[in-house]
């Protein structure tokens, strides 16, 4: 059960959330503050000319479903773009690529002799982290091997929640720049670990107000259906993910739920032949590449 408790909020890690909070006219304030962070533009003057857009993307085609970002906005000529991850599914990933790619594509100012695509920051919220990268916020360019640009139209900024969490946790809240206790503000769901945060005004305003939205019918009754439509994907994914090794999604409001499933399921499927393998004898650097296990997970087997 995800049932919100006394003393608890949304994370903004949930769609349902990042809807309320940040999809809503009313409160464009606080994705205002969070892009002041990132861009180089004052909080003000993006609180002032900021305007949310159409999240929906344009069909390739008519027989295709539609799809939507978490989060568009417009800022003069550049969409801000935010996403938000539960898994590191590479599917996932190239997926919001793809979608930047689309929005970059979008919107073509054409004059006389010139064409210009509109320039697009899209912020990848993500509830994972890679191992060997302990960066809480990364950026990515298009450069070459000498990282020399070719084009600033086209940026992404990776988010690693989990990255933040280990900071706070092993460092404390006066570790945090104001960045990232921003971030944390969004993410946390226990209050009373917040009540140290000591930032900024506008950070107090949304922990109180998202505690309010949290426990509004519409917006619970919402959450609720999300995590169970996660949890049946989960199940569903892991299952087949354990028989097969493989799946494809089947029910666009499971997709996360079940790439986190498969990949749990392949896992477990790839510990079982390590197993076997280390039983007969065979080579660790054979099992490695058969597996996709690490030196240390294998060892750990033994």
């Amino acid at each position: 059960s995800r049932n919100i408790k006394k003393g608890q909020k949304i994370s903004i890690l949930s769609d349902t959330m990042l809807k309320a909070m940040f999809q809503n006219e009313n409160r464009i304030k606080y994705s205002a503050k969070f892009l002041s962070y990132f861009i180089d533009v004052e909080y003000e003057d993006i609180l002032n000319n900021i305007c949310l857009a159409k999240n929906e993307l344009d069909k390739n085609n008519e027989n295709n479903k539609g799809e939507r970002c978490d989060y568009v906005a417009l800022l003069s000529d550049t969409s801000l773009n935010i996403e938000v991850n539960n898994n590191s599914s590479l599917e996932v990933l190239e997926r919001n690529m793809e979608y930047a790619h689309r929005l970059y594509s979008k919107k073509i100012k054409r004059g006389e002799e010139n064409y210009q695509y509109t320039q697009v920051i899209q912020f990848n919220l993500n509830n994972f982290a890679f191992k060997g990268n302990d960066k809480i916020v990364d950026i990515y360019t298009v450069t070459n091997d000498d990282n020399i640009g070719l084009s600033n139209k086209l940026i992404f900024v990776q988010i690693y929640v989990p990255n933040l969490r280990k900071k706070w946790y092993t460092k404390g809240m006066k570790s945090l720049s104001e960045e990232e206790k921003y971030i944390l503000a969004l993410v946390e769901m226990d209050l009373d670990k917040l009540n140290d945060l000591g930032g900024e005004n506008i950070m107090d305003e949304y922990v109180k107000e998202a505690e309010e939205v949290s426990f509004e019918g519409g917006v619970g009754e919402a959450y609720d259906k999300e995590w169970a439509l996660r949890d049946q994907g989960y199940r569903d994914g892991l299952s087949q993910g354990k028989a097969e090794g493989f799946s494809q999604g089947k029910v666009e409001g499971r997709e996360e739920g079940k790439a986190e499933g498969i990949s749990e399921g392949k896992n477990e499927r790839n510990i079982e032949i390590a197993k076997n393998m280390l039983n007969e004898g065979i080579d660790i650097n054979i099992i490695i590449k058969c597996t996709g296990l690490t030196n240390e997970d294998i060892n750990a087997l033994k």
